[in-house]
């Protein structure tokens, strides 16, 4: 069983306690009691962090907690000098599937716009990143279709591993959930438009999200050394550089085969895939259904190395795991913190006075 401190977390932060789903805040949905009780107040306080978090000045790329590095680069040989290692990180790849070959078809048959198009990605993406900052996570990049976001780094709520996992895991489900709201979105302006027969399967959207675990992480600057007015300055961005932070983005190509085993109606929305890091890092409860998906081999320098692709259906985890303690509650993993060892012993010493009274 794997040890973490994510109570610690939890008493320190209210957002990873709420059993309320942030992301029907963010949808201004009507409040919805899923698990337990919910109170108008939880929601207040939901929309207070959300708020928050769009008033704080943050930037698309990099990550917040290492960008110093490009800033200290002042000519070419910095760039291989001004790096950490050893960085912990969670990274999530997430694509809107076939979004592409929408636009193939504005002309014919006509039933989309490219302004329309534009405007469902621009809310696709805007949702992801709220969420993101909502879990705090550090938007990567903006990737055509869709986004990369990394979680961890050096604040406190960073420390404990299984907690950077287990955010990770509540970001994937909040995604994988603004698939039905899309979709719901959408059939409705087929049906404003008279096309209720292409409310079909392959016209609605998808979203893919492949997560993996990346614990000896290299930050560093990349770019190029500019001169303006006589004075060097660097143009670029701080990369996080791994196979593992490299994997979270290949393990999408394995999503239409594990879509393929799925059972059940509608599909979409529903495939979490990662790699073996995350698996282990996460450790999964046997109830919990992980399914290997694929093996990546490669061969280089003579040497053959394998390497896993897993995945879970989330069609009974959306909506129902919220919080950080619904994760671990499907996860083999205790409370290791400093509260709960004095915990014990204060129960172990009643124990003793009850034996000795």
């Amino acid at each position: 069983m794997k040890k973490s401190t994510y109570r610690e977390i939890l008493r320190n932060d209210a957002r990873y306690r709420y059993n309320y789903n942030p992301l029907r805040v963010i949808l201004n949905e009507s409040l919805m009691i899923v698990k337990g009780y919910v109170s108008e107040q939880e929601k207040r306080e939901i929309q207070e962090i959300l708020d928050q978090e769009l008033t704080e000045d943050f930037k698309l790329g990099g990550h917040a907690d290492y960008d110093h590095l490009l800033d200290q680069v002042n000519d070419y040989p910095d760039f291989e000098t001004q790096r950490q290692e050893d960085v912990k990180l969670c990274s999530l790849f997430i694509d809107l599937r076939n979004f592409t070959k929408r636009a193939l078809f504005i002309d014919d048959p006509g039933v989309e716009t490219l302004e329309e198009i534009a405007s469902l990605k621009q809310q696709a993406i805007s949702t992801w990143i709220k969420l993101a900052r909502f879990y705090q996570g550090h938007i990567h990049s903006i990737t055509g279709d869709g986004i990369m976001v990394l979680l961890g780094g050096e604040q406190d709520y960073d420390k404990d591993e299984w907690t950077v996992g287990a955010r990770a895991f509540l970001l994937a489900l909040r995604i994988l959930e603004s698939a039905d709201h899309l979709n719901e979105q959408l059939k409705q302006t087929l049906k404003d438009k008279g096309k209720e027969a292409h409310i079909q399967a392959d016209n609605l959207l998808d979203i893919k999200v492949g997560i993996e675990y990346s614990p000896k992480t290299l930050m560093n600057p990349q770019g190029v050394i500019v001169n303006v007015n006589n004075q060097k300055k660097p143009i670029g961005e701080v990369k996080a550089t791994s196979f593992e932070i490299d994997f979270s983005a290949k393990l999408l190509g394995y999503y239409n085969k594990a879509k393929g085993e799925l059972d059940g109606s509608p599909k979409y929305g529903r495939v979490l895939l990662f790699g073996d890091k995350y698996k282990e890092l996460m450790d999964f409860k046997e109830d919990v259904k992980v399914n290997k998906i694929a093996t990546y081999e490669k061969t280089m320098y003579n040497v053959k190395k394998c390497y896993n692709a897993h995945y879970i259906d989330c069609k009974d985890y959306k909506d129902k795991v919220i919080n950080v303690e619904d994760v671990a509650s499907i996860c083999n993993v205790y409370d290791a913190s400093e509260a709960a060892k004095m915990a014990s012993i204060s129960i172990m010493r009643g124990e003793e006075k009850v034996q000795h009274g």
